[in-house]
């Protein structure tokens, strides 16, 4: 039995991780002071499109002061529609965290996906396609 996914808006996300600090990191995933873990994962998809994310340059110990999601860029594809976006966790003006998430529409581009930024079991769409 398929459990319902929850929905918040990106502007909402910051609330869930300001003023925390990171301990722990994979490339899959934070983990906060507070045991929160943050993840990256396809929310939604069709067919053969799907959605996926990595952490990276990630600092650990540093308050997160800001969190910005930048605009979706298409990526350039013969047979499909690829879009990328990024996200970047700040201490002050020093990057703390990144992570790239990208979305496909599958083969021919008639499909989507959606990725999401994931933190309490809700999904905070980034990235479309």
């Amino acid at each position: 039995m398929w459990e319902e996914i929850k929905y918040g808006k990106v502007k909402d996300l910051k609330e869930k991780l300001l003023y925390k600090k990171i301990v722990e990191w994979t490339k899959d995933k934070l983990v906060l002071e507070d045991g929160t873990e943050v993840t990256l994962e396809c929310s939604e998809q069709d067919c053969c499109a799907g959605a996926y994310g990595e952490f990276f340059n990630v600092k650990l110990d540093a308050i997160i002061t800001d969190v910005i999601v930048e605009d979706m860029v298409e990526i350039p594809d013969d047979d499909t529609i690829v879009n990328e976006t990024k996200i970047v966790i700040y201490h002050n003006q020093n990057e703390i965290a990144q992570a790239e998430m990208t979305a496909d529409a599958g083969n021919g581009g008639y499909y989507y996906s959606v990725g999401s930024v994931v933190v309490d079991k809700v999904h905070y769409p980034v990235v479309t396609a």
